[in-house]
C-alpha cells in the first residue's frame, strides 16, 4: 500500500505543480537584450527512457524560451546510438521498449511542428554503422553526411551546441 501511495505522488505531484498559479523562476538576467536563441541539440542519448525524458526538457527549454520572449531557433543532430530508436521497425526489433520508442517519435514529430524547429538531422556514419538508411527513418528526420561537419556550420552560424547523452 506504501509503494502505492508513493507512486500515485510521483505521477500526481508534477501535475498539481503545474496547475498553481506558482510563479516561475525567471532567466531574464541571462537572457537580456536577447531576441532569439540558436540552440543545435547534439542527441547521442541510446537508452529510450532516457532519450524520452530529455525530449520532454528539450520541449521544456523550447516553452521556457518562448514565455519569456526569446525566441527558440533548434536544430537537432542525431548521431551515435540514438539513431536506432529513429526507424520505421525499432518498436518492433525492441518489444521490451516497444511503447517508450513510439512515444519518442511521437514526441519528435510534436516538437518538429513547433515555431522554431528547423531540422532534424541524422549522421549518415552512425546509420550506416546501424544498417539504417533514410527510407528507414521515421518523419521528420533526414540523414546528412556527417553531424560533426553540421555541428561546425551551425556552430558558424551561431548555434550553440547542447549534448543530449
Amino acid at each position: 500500500m506504501r509503494r502505492l501511495m508513493l507512486g500515485l505522488l510521483f505521477v500526481l505531484l508534477p501535475g498539481l505543480a503545474a496547475a498553481t498559479d506558482v510563479p516561475r523562476p525567471d532567466d531574464s538576467r541571462s537572457l537580456q537584450g536577447l531576441e532569439e536563441a540558436r540552440i543545435l541539440w547534439d542527441v547521442t542519448a541510446a537508452e529510450p527512457d532516457t532519450l524520452l525524458a530529455r525530449l520532454g526538457v528539450i520541449e521544456q527549454t523550447w516553452r521556457d524560451l518562448e514565455r519569456q520572449g526569446v525566441t527558440p531557433r533548434m536544430v537537432f543532430g542525431f548521431r551515435g546510438g540514438s539513431v536506432r530508436l529513429l526507424t520505421r521497425d525499432a518498436a518492433e526489433r525492441d518489444i521490451e521498449h516497444a511503447q517508450t520508442i513510439l512515444q519518442i517519435q511521437s514526441k519528435l514529430a510534436e516538437l518538429a511542428r513547433l515555431d522554431g524547429v528547423e531540422r532534424m538531422e541524422v549522421c549518415s556514419i552512425a546509420s550506416r554503422r546501424s544498417g539504417i538508411t533514410q527510407a528507414d527513418l521515421v518523419e521528420p528526420l533526414v540523414e546528412v553526411g556527417n553531424t560533426f561537419v553540421t555541428a561546425a556550420a551551425y556552430a558558424q552560424r551561431g548555434y550553440t551546441k547542447i549534448k543530449i547523452d
